[in-house]
């Protein structure tokens, strides 16, 4: 028995955590040498209404980027991620 997944098998939210880290890693440039964790979140401001996608870029040099995006994991697009970073 094959236990390779298919894409329609794949939790939707997984795939748009790797959109998301791709789009950063593009944002980013090649060269760059990074962790990317992504994450859905509930968001504790009480302007933001739903989730955020919280976004961590950790260096090599161990430096920390923590960035929150007021939007759902799905609706995350690559303008958020620039305008973001």
């Amino acid at each position: 028995m094959d236990q390779k997944k298919t894409v329609r098998q794949v939790p939707p939210k997984l795939l748009h955590m790797q959109r998301i880290k791709r789009l950063v890693r593009g944002y980013l440039g090649e060269g760059v040498k990074c962790m990317v964790h992504v994450q859905e979140t509930i968001c504790l401001n009480p302007d933001c209404a739903g989730p955020a996608t919280e976004i961590r870029i950790v260096m090599f040099d161990m430096q920390q980027t923590k960035v929150l995006i007021h939007k759902a994991l799905s609706e995350v697009s690559a303008a958020d991620v620039a305008a973001a970073i």
